[in-house]
């Protein structure tokens, strides 16, 4: 009976605690009383030591609550708002009195600076000038080694997630400044994960200006945010980094240094690692900022979901398949002459090496038959990549800038596949089987410049734009093969062997010019001109060779060679009207569309091609609410046009098809996009959808021993509808406990078309992805984080000759972040996967677990030592599983599994400090 009643007795007692918190209310309005004043910061302090207790902003009626005052303490009130006088009061809550009701508070202006007038333990938490927040960060208390990342997650409205990336009111940030400037390029989590979070004094939020420029009719909820870091006044220069090593079992191994260094206007970066644990060795923002890829440009880009990525073709580790071992270097330079002008350069260098041992199963049903082909397949690679880039910007004046930016780089690839393939139906145990050995030598250049000029005009509205862009590109592929097939004739088997040299050289060349004018009419109306010109130039020359006498590759297989040679022109010249009133916007265009193509051949006939379309659009956007429509023509592919047969795997025979006719496609967008800041609820929705006439697709024929061969056509009908929509929610109990929960679903569908040995049928391909997630932080000490996802897909065919296909997936993932007792951090992830569905031979299931300590030691925690257990069940594997056109492809591949890994990571950070003297490590 005692332990009910002592947990009655603290329930009550914690309910009269809870109890006993009071609140203050009133109104704000300008002294004339009729206009009430939004956004004014209402701040209770401690009145003995000034310490901050608890704040509200007022809403748009200028009424305002603060809640959760403590009673018989002394507080004071201090409410500021820009362009007023603040108004200061102190006050007393008693258990018989819980709230004071302030009334309406007219509040006198004052055209003074805030600073001015209020000393610096008043200074509000938040304060909004027009189109400016500004946050005070000695209000926001965190731990002494936390950084820039961690105050913002500190911040109301603004949520950071757990890889770095950053929103304020539901809006992504696109930009971060550090007093007013680049902080090694424009990624924010350079500056956020980098510099400590007690030498800021404030976090300006303002809208991105230039997005705005760019593109006059975003919708407002899609305008980025822009973040200025304002440094205490002592800190101007300084240095910071890390390097680490690591050592594990199985021969496991990780190292890596990166350096980074400021002073004024100049920044220099070092970095360099190795590892074999199929990751990079540093995280995509520091490779994206400090290898300034996000200052020399990303014309491509690959992020896997463990961490791996790739820009511009270039591999960073983690992005293949298999086991994988990487390493690079690079240097990045940039600095800023005078106001007006900023250069940078950079140059990388990166080599990974790939072992990928892979089973396949393809199960593909036609009529009465079910075919399938396995592949059992071993691959080693390595590729090594250069990359030079440089940017310079020159701000011309105040309403012009100018941009150039070239680039350079070089790859090389050798590697070696060998495939070994069984066909088989449920007729036949055995159609055929292939050993496929194949050696591939590939050399590749790129060079790129691109030319900005934007021009804004004193008259509002009015501005120019222009882009130039020129490529220039070539590939050198060497690909040889030792194949030997066994076919069934018969009952018998037949075999035959492929001994050759497929030697391919492509070259590319592309300039195009696009320039953007807009004009206004009157306030609501505006005309907008643009037109795209581009000439392009494609070469593809194959030759194929098998071995003499004296086993070399010198005799020429001219069946399987031929030149191709592509030049065109394309013209798209638009107008538009745009019409905004309020918060509808309406803008219809005309699009008039050249392409001119010359297609030419070594041994077929030239074939010309010459079109003109006319294409309109039409934007409509309405609040945070947008529609899109538009139309667009693209040529086919150089690979889709050369009429060799590709028979470097001879069991799958891909063709060419000079005839292709460019795709038009039809297309519709519509997006939504709500942020709530009373509830701190975020709500996302996007729909797309597209009809194609002259779709590329492939048209495949299986003969009697298995041999499939895939041809290019064109087809009409192809339908695409994809939607998505996002709901989450942020509840923050004080700055101590933060809890956010969230759910969102993905699907698609897709109306297509199977041409399968001259049998066509109509094809429905719905996917459906619904997923959930909630987290959990309570003073950055324990983090939890879990989601679940479902995966769904159905095919279904209108002709009966082709069966109903359907998958389904399941996915979990939890981790757990304990920073307790000092200096100690554990951590906890789990993954789970179940694809119930899966082949015979190929793993359901697979849990994931991965757990590690960490002990923080030395000055500031700088010293970090981490034991860490990869996969420690020892269950880790890589299965997926695919719907397409009529069959379902199972592959599991091979993956690292559980291996120990004791690291030890120093951290530097050496800004500011005292004036004078030198720096140890760096100087300038």
């Amino acid at each position: 009976m005692k332990q009910p009643v002592l947990l009655l007795f603290a329930v009550l007692f914690f309910s009269y605690s809870w109890a006993q918190k009071g609140s203050v209310t009133g109104k704000l309005t300008d002294t004339t009383g009729k206009q009430p004043l939004a956004f004014a910061t209402v701040a209770i302090f401690h009145a003995k030591d000034t310490v901050l207790v608890s704040y509200r902003l007022s809403d748009p009626a200028g009424a305002f609550k603060v809640p959760g005052i403590p009673v018989d303490d002394s507080f004071r009130v201090i409410i500021t708002h820009a362009g007023s006088a603040p108004y200061r009061r102190t006050f007393m809550l008693t258990p018989g009195k819980t709230e004071l009701d302030l009334g309406v508070l007219k509040l006198e202006p004052d055209a003074r600076m805030m600073e001015e007038v209020l000393v610096v333990a008043e200074r509000p938490p938040v304060l909004v000038r027009r189109d400016t927040i500004e946050f005070n960060a000695e209000a926001f208390k965190t731990l002494p080694s936390a950084l820039v990342e961690d105050l913002l997650r500190k911040l109301p409205g603004v949520e950071v997630d757990e890889t770095g990336n950053i929103t304020v009111n539901g809006r992504k940030v696109n930009r971060l400044y550090v007093d007013g400037k680049e902080f090694f390029g424009s990624d924010p989590k350079m500056a956020t994960r980098n510099l400590p979070a007690n030498i800021i004094d404030k976090i300006q939020v303002t809208d991105d200006k230039d997005q705005l420029a760019q593109n006059p009719d975003i919708a407002p909820g899609q305008v980025g945010q822009v973040i200025n870091l304002k440094l205490k006044k002592a800190i101007k220069k300084g240095w910071f980094g890390k390097a680490y090593a690591g050592a594990g079992t199985d021969e496991r191994y990780e190292a890596g240094a990166i350096a980074n260094l400021f002073r004024d206007t100049l920044q220099v970066s070092l970095l360099g690692y190795t590892n074999n644990l199929n990751r990079p060795g540093f995280g995509f923002s520091d490779i994206n900022s400090i290898g300034g890829f996000n200052r020399s440009g990303i014309n491509s880009m690959m992020v896997m979901s463990d961490g791996g990525f790739a820009l511009n073709g270039v591999s960073f580790g983690g992005t293949g398949q298999g086991i994988q071992r990487s390493g690079g270097g690079g240097i990045n330079i940039n600095n800023q002459f005078g106001k007006k002008l900023t250069v940078n350069l950079q140059y990388f260098y990166g080599e990974i090496n790939s072992n990928v041992q892979q089973l396949t199963n393809r199960k593909q049903f036609f009529g009465d038959t079910t075919m399938i082909t396995s592949n059992r397949s071993m691959d080693d690679n390595t590729n090594y990549t250069h990359r030079i880039a440089g940017v310079v910007k020159w701000t011309i004046d105040s309403l012009s800038t100018l941009e150039l930016r070239p680039s350079l780089g070089f790859v090389k690839l050798q590697g070696q596949n060998d495939m070994n393939y069984h066909t088989s139906d449920n007729y036949n145990p055995t159609l055929n089987e292939s050993r496929n050995r194949q050696r591939t030598r590939n050399n590749s250049t790129e060079f790129g410049q691109q030319l900005f000029y934007r021009k804004n005009f004193r008259k509002k509205g009015r501005n120019l734009s222009v882009f130039g862009d020129f490529r220039l590109s070539g590939n050198d592929n060497n690909l040889y093969n030792d194949v030997e097939n066994s076919f069934m004739e018969n009952q018998q088997p037949v075999t035959t062997y492929l001994n050759q040299l497929r030697a391919r050289a492509l070259h590319n060349e592309a300039v195009s010019v696009h320039i953007n004018y807009t004009e206004p009419v009157s306030k609501k109306l505006s005309l907008q001109f643009s037109e795209r010109f581009e000439q392009f130039s494609n070469r593809d020359n194959i030759h194929t060779y098998t071995t003499g006498n004296n086993e070399e590759y010198d005799v020429p297989d001219e069946s399987l060679s031929n030149g191709f040679k592509r030049a065109g022109v394309r013209n798209n010249v638009r107008g538009a009207l745009v019409f905004t009133h309020k918060k509808l916007s309406v803008t219809p265009g005309i699009n008039y569309q050249l392409l001119h193509i010359n297609n030419s051949f070594e041994k077929n006939m030239p074939v010309q091609q010459r079109f003109n379309y006319i294409l309109p659009s039409l934007n409509i956007r309405y609040d945070q609410f947008q529609v899109n429509y538009s139309v667009n023509a693209a040529e086919p592919n150089v690979n889709d046009l050369q009429p060799v047969e590709d028979n470097t795997n001879p069991i799958f025979i891909q063709m060419g098809n000079p005839f292709l006719k460019p795709s038009i496609n039809h297309a519709v967008n519509l997006n939504f996009y709500k942020y709530n800041m009373k509830t701190s609820t975020n709500y996302n929705a996007y729909l797309y959808g597209s009809i194609s006439k002259d779709a590329i697709i492939r048209s495949r024929t299986i003969d009697a021993k298995g041999v499939q061969v895939s041809t290019p056509v064109n087809a009409n009908g192809i339908w695409f509808l994809q939607a998505s929509m996002n709901i989450s929610k942020q509840l923050k109990f004080s700055n101590a406990w933060k809890f956010t929960y969230g759910g969102r679903i993905w699907a698609n569908y897709r109306k297509g078309l199977i041409i399968l040995n001259e049998k066509r049928s109509v094809t429905d391909n719905i996917s459906l992805n619904p997923g959930l997630n909630i987290s959990f932080n309570w003073q950055d000490k324990f983090e939890w984080r879990q989601n679940y996802g479902l995966g769904w897909n159905k095919a279904y065919y209108r002709n009966n000759g082709f069966p109903g296909l359907n998958v389904l997936t399941h996915n979990s993932g939890s981790e757990i972040i304990v920073r307790m007792p000092k200096h100690w951090v554990w951590e906890s992830s789990v993954n789970y996967l179940y694809n119930p569905q899966v082949s015979p031979g190929i793993q359901k299931s697979a849990l994931r677990w991965n757990a590690a300590v960490n002990f923080l030691f030395l000055k500031e925690d700088k010293g970090q030592l981490k034991l860490s257990v990869y996969d420690l069940l020892n269950q880790n594997i890589t299965v997926y599983r695919q719907v397409s056109e009529n069959y379902i492809n199972d592959v599991e591949t091979n993956i690292l599994r559980r291996y120990i890994m004791l690291t030890f990571t120093y951290n530097i950070r050496n800004l500011g400090g005292k004036v004078g003297g030198k720096e140890r490590l760096f100087m300038f």
